[in-house]
C-alpha cells in the first residue's frame, strides 16, 4: 500500500515541522511506501522563497508552492491524499480543513492529522478549538499528551492524541553507538525569537548581554528567524537586528561585535558551538546535538516566557552565568528531564498514518460533513486575507 500524504502549512515554523515530519514518515522501515507532497496556503504569514528554503532545507523535499485556498481545493480533488497534514496557525489551520472537506464531500474523505511545531503546552481553549476537527493531534512530550485529550474533550472532541519526537530532533544514540568527545565551545548562537524577551529594553538588555560575551573571547551571533520586515510565525515588534542597529553606539560597541545570521538552524548547530534562547525549541535541537545549551532566566521563568517546559532540564542560567558555565564545559541535562520531556525515543506517528490511511480507503473515518468556524470575526479575516493577492495581502499586514 502506497500512502499519499500531504501537508500544508501556513508559516516558516508550520512549514518546517510538516517537512521534517513527512521526511521521517518517509525514512519509517514501519510506514508504507510514502508519497509526500507539501505546499503552503497564502496567507499573511506565508513564509519568503529564502525562509521556504531553510524551512526545507535537510528533508530531501523542495521549497512548496504557495496557493490560494481555492487552489489547495483543487489540488486535493486532482491527487485524493489519504492523509493530510494540517500545519498552520489556527484560524488558517481551520479554513485549510474546510477546504479539504468540502473538496471532498462527494466522496471518501481523508484523514485529517495537525499539531503544532514545538512545545504545545498549556492546551488552550482556542488553540484545541481551532482544531477540533481532527482525526489525530501530535504532541511531542509525553507530559503534553493528557491535557490535550482533557481540552479536546471540553469540546465535545476525542481525536488520537499522538506522541511523537520532534521530527527535526537527530535521533539519540544507541548506548553501543560510537559518540565523538564534546568540543569545547568558541561560538555561541542565540535562537532568537519574536515573543520573548516581551519589552524593548528587555531585548536590548539581552543584546547588551551577547556583548559581554564577546568580551570573553566567544564568536557572538544570533540566528534570525526573519530579517527586519520579514514575516514569521508570530509578529515581532522589536527585531534584535535592527535594535542593534540602533543602540549598539549607545551601549559602547561597535557594530561587528554581534554578528546576525538567517538560513537553517542546522547550519549553526556545528561543533564548538553552544546554543543559547529563551525558550525556542531550537535549544532540543541543540541538546538532541549534544551541544552546550543554556536556557535563559534574566527575563522570568513561566508560561509567559514559554519556557516552563525546561524548569528541571539543568540548563537554566542566567546570562551573567553562561561564560563560566561553558568555560567549564556547559550545563549538562537531566536524564529524567529529557526521557519525560522531548527527547524520548517514542514515535507513535507513523504507525498511526498507516492506520489512517486504510480508514480513509476503506470509508470508515467518522462523518465531518461540516467544521462551524470556532471564531467567525477570524475565521472570516484569514479567509478574506487568504485569497486576496499575495502583494496585497503581504501590503496590509505591514
Amino acid at each position: 500500500m502506497t500512502v499519499r500524504v500531504l501537508a500544508v502549512a501556513d508559516s516558516d515554523s508550520y512549514l518546517k515541522w510538516a517537512a521534517w515530519s513527512l521526511a521521517r514518515l518517509r525514512d519509517d522501515r514501519g510506514t508504507p511506501a510514502l508519497v509526500p507532497a507539501a505546499v503552503v496556503v497564502r496567507s499573511p504569514l506565508a513564509p519568503t522563497p529564502e525562509q521556504s528554503a531553510a524551512a526545507v532545507a535537510g528533508t530531501g523535499l523542495a521549497a512548496p508552492p504557495v496557493l490560494s485556498p481555492g487552489a489547495l481545493a483543487r489540488l486535493v480533488r486532482a491527487r485524493r491524499p489519504d492523509v493530510v497534514l494540517v500545519a498552520a496557525t489556527g484560524p488558517v489551520a481551520e479554513l485549510v480543513a474546510r477546504r479539504v472537506l468540502r473538496a471532498t464531500r462527494s466522496g471518501r474523505r481523508p484523514a485529517l492529522v495537525t499539531g503544532l511545531p514545538g512545545m504545545a503546552l498549556p492546551a488552550t481553549q482556542h488553540g484545541t478549538g481551532w482544531r477540533r476537527w481532527a482525526d489525530a493531534f501530535v504532541v511531542h512530550g509525553r507530559h503534553e499528551a493528557e491535557p490535550y485529550r482533557t481540552a479536546f474533550a471540553r469540546h465535545g472532541a476525542a481525536p488520537l492524541v499522538l506522541l511523537s519526537r520532534l521530527p527535526f530532533l537527530d535521533v539519540p544514540s544507541a548506548p553501543t553507538d560510537h559518540v565523538p568527545p564534546p568540543v569545547a565551545p568558541h561560538r555561541v548562537v542565540l535562537a532568537a525569537q519574536a515573543k520573548v524577551p516581551t519589552t524593548r529594553d528587555e531585548r536590548v538588555r539581552l543584546l547588551d548581554g551577547l556583548a559581554r560575551l564577546a568580551d570573553d573571547g566567544f564568536e557572538v551571533t544570533v540566528k534570525l528567524r526573519a530579517r527586519t520586515g520579514e514575516r514569521q510565525t508570530h509578529n515581532e515588534p522589536y527585531p534584535l537586528d535592527a535594535l542593534w542597529t540602533a543602540e549598539h553606539r549607545r551601549l559602547g560597541r561597535s557594530v561587528d561585535e554581534v554578528g546576525f545570521a538567517v538560513g537553517p538552524m542546522s547550519d549553526h548547530l556545528t561543533p564548538g558551538t553552544a546554543l543559547l534562547t529563551v525558550s525556542s525549541t531550537a535549544g532540543l535541537e541543540s541538546l538532541a546535538r549534544g551541544l552546550p545549551t543554556v536556557f535563559l532566566t534574566d527575563f522570568g521563568v513561566g508560561p509567559e516566557q514559554l519556557n516552563e517546559a525546561y524548569v528541571g532540564s539543568g540548563c537554566l542560567a542566567a546570562l551573567d552565568e553562561v561564560a563560566a558555565i561553558l568555560r567549564a564545559g556547559g550545563p549538562t541535562p537531566e536524564p529524567g528531564w529529557c526521557e519525560a520531556g522531548y527527547l524520548h525515543r517514542g514515535d507513535e506517528l507513523g504507525p498511526a498514518v498507516r492506520a489512517l490511511a486504510e480508514r480513509a480507503r476503506a470509508g470508515t473515518l467518522e462523518p465531518r460533513t461540516a467544521v462551524v468556524p470556532w471564531s467567525w470575526p477570524r475565521y472570516l479575516w484569514s479567509t478574506t486575507r487568504s485569497a486576496l493577492p499575495a502583494t496585497l495581502s503581504a501590503r496590509l499586514t505591514r
